[in-house]
């Protein structure tokens, strides 16, 4: 009995097979990621090395994978343990969109809750809430203690390139960074460092609420709700709780500041 002759697949059938278009596979093809042999009528045809490839291919594409890093790197993987490398890496990835998606969600729980109270849609805040989102920023949610009217004069006041509203936030993210090394570390929020922290601080508040009462007053609302803040906020609202309040009472007490009294209540 003769050997029996290897199916081979058409471009049409393999895409149907597969469940995906013909320009997909097309595509493959001029990319050099899955290469057919071609019929003498010029046609693409495929055998089952290439169904299975095929399969590889859509199977990486789910875990997020770019086809360059199927092509070049997954595909050619010689070990065990290079292909376990890019796994990882790629997990790693996988989690830090998913956290920050759960964060998205989040602010956007928040919107909802806003636009539930306020029965109006305040899209300054949602856009700026999600700006800060995108961006990776942490401390979005601190927008949520803001009126429309201050999220609406703040935005104005970013994009009309003001250069004090620049220098404030790589202020506040250099003060928060500082803050978070120093609550790591055991310092005392009364000695040198704390008190120095906490000196450039009120620097920073006050050049970013421009002698504006309310918005300082909003500040301090947030600030006196911090059981309130996300979970997702722990550690900085641990470092915020017992060192930059502590350090700040020192300040404010050495220093004659009185803050305006306010009543905590969250936005929404």
């Amino acid at each position: 009995m003769g050997k029996r002759e290897e199916r081979l697949f058409t471009v049409g059938e393999l895409a149907h097979k597969a469940g995906v278009t013909v320009r997909t596979l097309q595509y493959y093809d001029k990319c050099g990621l899955l290469i057919p042999e071609y019929s003498e009528g010029g046609r693409r045809m495929y055998n089952r090395r290439d169904v299975m490839r095929l399969q590889q291919i859509l199977y990486l594409k789910s875990f997020g994978f770019s086809l360059e890093e199927i092509r070049d790197r997954l595909l050619l993987a010689e070990s065990a343990a290079e292909f376990e490398r890019i796994l990882t890496r790629q997990r790693q990835g996988l989690l830090e969109q998913i956290s920050h998606l759960q964060q998205v969600a989040e602010a956007m729980n928040e919107v909802i809750s806003d636009i539930k109270a306020s029965g109006d849609i305040e899209i300054d805040k949602f856009v700026a809430i999600m700006a800060l989102m995108r961006q990776g920023n942490p401390h979005s949610f601190i927008l949520r203690y803001f009126t429309n009217d201050q999220v609406k004069h703040l935005v104005n006041r970013f994009d009309d390139g003001d250069d004090t509203a620049a220098d404030v936030t790589g202020e506040y993210q250099s003060i928060f960074a500082e803050m978070m090394e120093l609550y790591r570390q055991g310092a005392d929020p009364a000695g040198p460092e704390g008190q120095d922290m906490a000196s450039r601080w009120w620097r920073m508040v006050s050049t970013f609420t421009n002698g504006d009462s309310a918005l300082l007053g909003t500040l301090v609302s947030a600030g006196m709700d911090v059981d309130n803040w996300p979970d997702e906020a722990n550690e900085f609202k641990q470092a915020t709780k017992m060192f930059l309040e502590r350090a700040l009472e020192v300040y404010f007490r050495d220093n004659g500041i009185q803050l305006p009294a306010v009543e905590v209540e969250k936005n929404g």
